[in-house]
């Protein structure tokens, strides 16, 4: 970052490299849209290297980023009423080995259930689910990306959570029927 604030572009693009995949992929899950989400991620960047100057180098850099990447989403949500899509991409991480075949493929059914049941959430609550669970942020980190309180954060992902158990029972029960 140092270098980046000294005017080094190399020293910027090496940061587009290491959190470009989470940047894109917050942006996904926030706007439901394959190419939303890759305007989202550069006009994240653009914005991230135009506001170096007031980084705070005493902070980590992700949640900063993230905290671009999620303001830029959720704008272009609420700015153009995006058509939800569901997203059909496995969230970045490796399964565990011991899995046997069967299993695994159980667990990304069941992972692909729930994503797609996030896809109906507000796109606030998926900001919030994705920021803690897939991200692991922490409370603090969430609300600092997301420019809210800590509580109002505990609020939306108390709800959020809520409404996504509602939503995969409902898909469960129609499946079923």
């Amino acid at each position: 970052m140092q270098a980046c604030l000294a005017g080094n572009g190399d020293a910027f693009a090496e940061i587009v490299e290491r959190y470009g995949t989470r940047v894109y992929n917050l942006a996904l899950r926030i706007t439901n849209d394959r190419d939303a989400a890759n305007d989202c991620a550069q006009e994240a960047f653009i914005r991230a290297y135009r506001a170096l100057a007031q980084y705070d180098q005493n902070l980590p850099l992700q949640p900063w980023l993230l905290r671009i990447v999620t303001n830029t989403s959720l704008n272009h949500v609420q700015r153009w009423h995006a058509h939800e899509h569901p997203v059909e991409e496995m969230p970045d991480g490796a399964e565990p080995a011991e899995l046997q075949p069967e299993a695994l493929a159980i667990r990304r059914e069941e992972l692909g259930e729930v994503l797609a049941a996030m896809n109906a959430l507000p796109a606030r609550y998926r900001a919030a689910l994705t920021l803690r669970h897939l991200h692991e942020l922490s409370y603090e980190e969430i609300a600092h990306a997301l420019e809210l309180p800590i509580g109002t954060v505990k609020t939306h992902l108390h709800r959020a959570r809520a409404a996504l158990l509602t939503e995969l029972h409902r898909r469960r029960k129609e499946r079923t029927s």
